[in-house]
């Protein structure tokens, strides 16, 4: 007995310390926010404070080792999530999670961004004066240190890999992975061309897109092409386990209409709720330089931020650089394709997808003049080989100088140093807002914008067989949409459509325009503003266009007549609605429930089943509800599967709210004080790893419940679907307010926090901030934190 105690104790004893040495390796993957570390790459040495919220301070006599330190400590708080955009921009998913991936690999590696990346990199960083050069190439050796001193994070040990050293060609496909998720026109513009070939193009013009004289004709059969590649593309993007940009605010406000007597900046990009955030915010001393700003991961400048003298911040400026191609195919030779008037070769190129736990796959890319076809991308679509589809794509046209613009606008001290770095931001198309302490307030529109013919509308599949469809160059840059020092005193941008230049107005997928009427209605609302009032503005969720469809068009068509006590007390709420999306909101409950069964009524029948769900919450429909609810003759009420009735917009929409009332008893009970918005409208953070239970538990952040809707200033973008439930897909990732006064502080928030590493205390120590609408602040100087920790890099 005594023996088997002694052999008891002692496998207890072995577990314990097994227990206590994982635990004690798995702290050391810990991020370090005080004490020394040595670093051979270091010429002097740099303090990195942290402030409460793990936000680093860097403090270095050199530019060189200022951002070897930033990459350094990049890494250690985001270096998973600098290898996942990584290798989803290149196409290198699968070697790391399996053959669920491939589809996403040959999608990536079809749209070429990996490529532009190369052909840049090897142009710009091969230049001797490059400016940028040396402190890029100091940041991805901080970078490189960090992966090569092996504390890496819990999730390598997961996954099973170690990452390779990062390279200058990454910086440059982690801003084309950016381009990418500003355009729909691979979602897009397959469902336009479908509407106009089997609905007419009167349907499109109750959308706002005006039909065009190039639109090609699809025979009946083939327009299933048009679906697969729709549903195909949403599908792939719906694997990917990142981040993707949907919209965003930003505006200055002169010095004429501000409290202080300076200007005033705000920001807020919306983009996909993950964890990490995508935002991580750093500032950086060195002699002659300061910047407090918000960096990608991989990214070693600042894509928005502000020094002591100027800021800028940005929104997506979604105008068309990407256009479809109906190719013509030899019925003869499946390798040739019609160019004008002969016959071409398809240009094949072969790639390795490497993938986890099974054979690589070779993939052969097959381009034409205009670049890949879309059918070998898409398991579903190709079927249809004898209707092959291409894409063309600015981004593959040229190479990018987008790192350089990035470093300009980093180092810039006044607003015509700013403006000249404009002329390089190519592939990006953003709305850049800007001020400065010399009363400065400016609005750029960037990018590369197509040139194309007067008869060609991008909005639908082109013509690739004739050549009258191709684009014809690009327009100058400053002929770009840009406003500076303007009259009003204001300049703001909320992803809508901007003014025509010189009478030509540029084709895009812009959001509409509800956010940026709301914005412009409060700031003309006061005189004069300060920060604290801004914050009204970024927090603000009255649904101007859902007011109104309640008001004006629903309300009045409700009759509470021999209905039952439950319908009469959901109109009454409805009717009681102050149009705002709190999360004790029962009317936003009400509406959004209403809408989903409106949609259903409305479009169901054109669409079918399939489609419907993602035509309801396309960009396309959700632009265009109040035009076509505001209008009781449009066709889109007529139920087409019933050819001898011409249906009305009341008996639709009276029947969207019987279902809606019955719909939300069964949800929540007759008790309509328990319908409140924060039940079914909520936010969750989630992880790459957290996508899968158990590890949901430990690296994803929440749910909270929050506040918010489609189209308010706060947008809060989820899907309307049937069962009642609203997690919000996307919403601000990152808040910014500065009033040009003070320029040494500004007013910040991210969603979660500062690390990507669940062991760290800055972790998610800002969720519940955010979901409260609170701030905190950034300094320009690491003497003005107040509570601090104090890192210090020391060269050996």
């Amino acid at each position: 007995m005594k023996k088997f105690k002694i052999i008891t104790l002692s496998i207890l004893l072995g577990i314990v310390l097994i227990a206590a040495a994982a635990w004690l390796a798995l702290e050391n993957t810990a991020p370090k926010y005080s004490g020394e570390i040595q670093l051979s790459a270091l010429q002097d040495e740099v303090k990195i404070t942290y402030d409460e919220f793990g936000v680093p301070y860097i403090d270095a006599q050199n530019a060189n080792d200022a951002y070897f330190a930033l990459g350094y400590v990049h890494a250690q708080e985001r270096l998973f999530q600098m290898e996942m955009i990584r290798r989803l921009s290149s196409g290198r998913l699968a070697e790391i999670l399996g053959p669920d991936l491939i589809s996403v690999d040959k999608s990536m590696i079809s749209l070429g961004i990996h490529t532009m990346g190369e052909r840049s990199a090897a142009k710009y960083f091969s230049k001797i004066d490059a400016p940028f050069k040396e402190t890029s190439m100091a940041y991805l050796n901080g970078i490189n240190k960090f992966i090569d001193n092996d504390n890496l994070p819990i999730e390598f040990t997961l996954m099973g890999f170690k990452p390779e050293h990062f390279v200058p060609a990454d910086i440059y496909t982690t801003i084309g992975y950016m381009s990418l998720t500003f355009s729909l026109a691979l979602s897009q513009d397959p469902l336009v061309t479908q509407i106009n070939e089997t609905l007419g193009d009167r349907y499109l013009i109750d959308l706002g897109i005006d039909f065009a004289s190039n639109a090609l004709n699809f025979p009946t059969e083939k327009t299933q092409v048009l679906s697969m590649l729709n549903t195909s593309y949403q599908n792939v993007f719906n694997q990917i386990p990142l981040p993707i940009w949907e919209a965003s605010n930003n505006w200055a406000i002169s010095a004429k209409r501000s409290k202080s007597g300076k200007v005033l900046l705000a920001n807020d990009t919306h983009i996909s709720y993950s964890q990490p955030s995508v935002w991580y915010e750093a500032v950086i001393n060195y002699p002659g330089f300061n910047m407090a700003g918000y960096y990608l991961a991989g990214v070693p400048f600042a894509v928005m931020g502000h020094n002591d003298r100027m800021g800028w911040g940005l929104t997506i400026f979604p105008f068309d650089n990407m256009d479809l191609y109906r190719e013509k195919q030899n019925p003869e030779n499946n390798d040739q394709y019609w160019v004008n008037d002969h016959w071409e070769n398809y240009k094949y190129i072969s790639h390795t997808i490497a993938v986890k736990d099974q054979e690589d796959v070779i993939y052969n890319l097959r381009t034409t003049r205009h670049g890949p076809i879309l059918n070998d991308v898409y398991p579903d679509v190709a079927v249809f080989d004898n209707s092959p589809i291409s894409f063309w794509w600015a981004i593959n046209n040229a190479e990018s100088e987008a790192v350089e613009a990035l470093y300009k606008f980093n180092t810039a001290e006044n607003i015509e140093e700013f403006g000249q770095a404009i002329d390089k931001v190519d592939v990006l198309g953003l709305n850049i807002v800007y001020g400065d302490t010399d009363d400065n307030i400016a609005w750029w529109g960037t990018g590369r914008i197509p040139k194309r013919a007067p008869h060609v509308n991008p909005s639908l599949i082109l013509d690739g067989a004739s050549g009258k469809d191709e684009v014809l160059g690009f327009y100058p840059i400053d002929k770009n949409p840009r406003s500076i020092n303007p009259e009003n005193g204001f300049v703001h941008t909320s992803n809508n459509a901007p003014h025509k230049v010189d009478g030509i107005f540029y084709p895009g997928y812009y959001y509409p325009g509800i956010r940026a009427d709301r914005i412009e209605e409060l700031f003309e609302s006061k005189e004069f503003w300060d920060v604290e009032s801004m914050k009204i503005i970024q927090n603000d969720n009255f649904g101007i266009r859902d007011y109104f469809i309640v008001q004006a068009v629903l309300l009045p068509l409700l009759d509470v007549t021999d209905k039952s006590e439950i319908y009469s007390k959901t109109v009454d709420a409805l009717r009681n609605w102050d149009g705002k999306t709190d999360i004790k909101s029962t009317g936003a409950v009400i509406y959004n429930q209403f809408l989903y069964f409106a949609l259903e009524n409305l479009v169901k029948d054109e669409m079918g089943e399939e489609l419907f769900p993602k035509f309801a919450n396309s960009l396309l429909l959700k632009s265009n509800i109040d035009r076509i609810f505001n209008d009781s003759t449009s066709i889109w009420w007529d139920n087409i599967n019933t050819p001898d009735i011409v249906e009305e917009r009341a008996t639709l929409l009276s029947d969207a709210f019987d279902k809606t009332v019955t719909a939300l008893e069964k949800q929540f009970g007759p008790e309509i004080n328990t319908w409140q918005w924060g039940k079914v409208h909520t936010v969750t953070h989630v992880h790459p790893i957290g996508r899968k239970a158990p590890f949901d538990k430990i690296f994803n952040v929440g749910p909270f419940p929050k506040s918010g809707s489609n189209e308010v200033v706060d947008k809060e973008a989820f899907d309307y679907n049937a069962d009642g439930l609203y997690p919000a897909r996307s919403g601000p990732a990152m808040r910014l307010l500065m009033d040009f006064a003070n320029t040494q502080e500004a007013l910040s928030i991210i969603p979660t926090g500062e690390s990507g590493n669940f062991l760290s205390p800055h972790y998610a120590d800002q969720a519940e901030m955010f979901i409260n609408g609170e701030y905190k602040t950034i300094f320009l100087k690491s003497e003005d934190i107040k509570k601090k920790t104090v890192l210090t890099l020391k060269p050996e």
